[in-house]
């Protein structure tokens, strides 16, 4: 075929093989998925439009250039907006409802009615999706457009009813009173105004309550603050300490210094100055419910971790009281867990003073006077001892190349020993 042609016409060949040779070229193999998304994104086969922001194909866009973008006078095009949207927001697709309102708002038409409707309409689909203050504003720029909107005016109400702002409430309420003329528009007036009282009486109760569980946190905060002060309870490494005087609690000046320097009960990072101090800074970070240190009785009641590192599984005890003996504990967690037998287990914590040392505490010791103890450190808010069963090998591999310090039981002395056989 090339041949018949005329030399003459040699850039005209090599185009005409060019496309040749494309018509001859193998096409890619068929995609029935593909396929089958074009069909039905094509306006004649469409069966609804899409409700995310997707962009429209081409064929949609022209067909909805067909419908909307013709040479109809705005009010037409601003009702056929509204057609639409109300279509949508009966099919409960209240985001593409209020879409559809906007474009007709856009327009800003003459008929002020129709306008207001649909900032009406509007303010209805935004009340659905709980945008009370689009709702609100649309409602009220109704309002400007058509007083006589009772729609509007009822719809702006419940929105202040659920802002909390009252008093405009009943402002608009007035409005749809003075509009009210038969007995069902009353009744729904009176029911409102109702409705107004309920809602601002329990919002009044929340308030007091928050301002009660306020003075509850500032009271707990004071008595934990006096009693972890009174029992010598410290921080580490404190370096400049400052009392502040808070309400009647003036004798705290009479504390000195030197009681701090006692470190009985340190607490690793934390600051304890009653200015900065609060009760929620001693929340356990590590536990998904509240669990922190508490007075009760006059007493502190401590969360405890025990560790049991043989099996590495955990003992929590919320509240551990601070004259309860470890013995006694032991022997309640026993009974659910017999590895923490008293007549089994060992109790040791690492000494936060000297690196490789285990300090050894008694069972007959209480937990006050382990947390005293001058080589204790809390990390975290949350007291942890290491149960050891001293009956199984473990015992001897957990103590090997430590050192090993002795609580003694009122936690005032305590002696230092290496044991060569460990």
């Amino acid at each position: 075929l090339f041949t018949m042609i005329d030399d003459n016409n040699s850039s005209d060949d090599e185009e005409f093989k060019r496309k040749w040779n494309s018509f001859r070229e193998p096409s890619e193999p068929f995609n029935f998925e593909q396929c089958v998304e074009e069909i039905e994104s094509h306006p004649a086969f469409i069966k609804q439009l899409s409700e995310d922001d997707k962009p429209m194909s081409e064929a949609m866009q022209a067909l909805q250039a067909l419908k909307y973008d013709s040479d109809q006078p705005p009010e037409e095009l601003a009702m056929e907006y509204k057609v639409d949207g109300n279509k949508w927001f009966l099919k409960g697709n209240y985001d593409i409802a209020i879409k559809s309102y906007t474009e007709g708002i856009k327009l800003h038409c003459s008929d002020k009615n129709l306008n207001s409707i649909l900032y009406a309409n509007r303010g209805a689909a935004h009340f659905l999706l709980k945008n009370f203050r689009s709702c609100l504003k649309d409602c009220s720029r109704a309002k400007m457009l058509n007083p006589a909107h009772k729609k509007a005016i009822k719809r702006g109400v419940q929105c202040l009813i659920s802002l909390g702002e009252f008093d405009a409430a009943l402002d608009w309420l007035r409005e749809l009173k003075a509009q009210s003329s038969s007995d069902s528009e009353l009744d729904e007036v009176k029911s409102l105004k109702m409705a107004i009282a309920e809602q601002r009486n329990a919002r009044f109760e929340l308030e007091k309550l928050r301002e009660h569980e306020a003075e509850k946190e500032a009271t707990e905060t004071t008595s934990l603050f006096v009693a972890l002060t009174v029992r010598l309870v410290v921080c580490f490494n404190i370096i400049n300490i400052k009392l502040y005087d808070y309400d009647n609690l003036i004798f705290f000046s009479s504390l000195t210094i030197f009681h701090f320097q006692q470190r009985r009960v340190k607490f690793r990072g934390m600051k304890l100055q009653l200015g900065n101090f609060k009760v929620a800074d001693f929340e356990v970070p590590l536990l998904a419910e509240s669990c922190r240190v508490h007075l009760k009785d006059g007493f502190l009641l401590w969360p405890v971790l025990f560790r049991n590192a043989e099996h590495e599984s955990l003992g929590l005890i919320k509240d551990f009281h601070e004259q309860l003996k470890f013995e006694e504990q032991l022997q309640e967690m026993a009974k659910e867990e017999p590895f923490y037998s008293p007549l089994d287990v060992e109790l040791y914590f690492y000494s936060c003073l000297e690196p490789d040392t285990l300090v050894f505490v008694p069972l007959g010791q209480n937990l006050g006077a382990a947390l005293s103890h001058e080589h204790y450190e809390i990390s975290d808010n949350l007291p942890d001892f290491y149960c050891i069963n001293k009956t199984t090998p473990y015992h001897a591999q957990f103590l090997t190349g430590m050192k090993m310090q002795v609580s003694s039981e009122d936690c005032s002395q305590s002696f230092t020993f290496v044991s060569d056989d460990i």
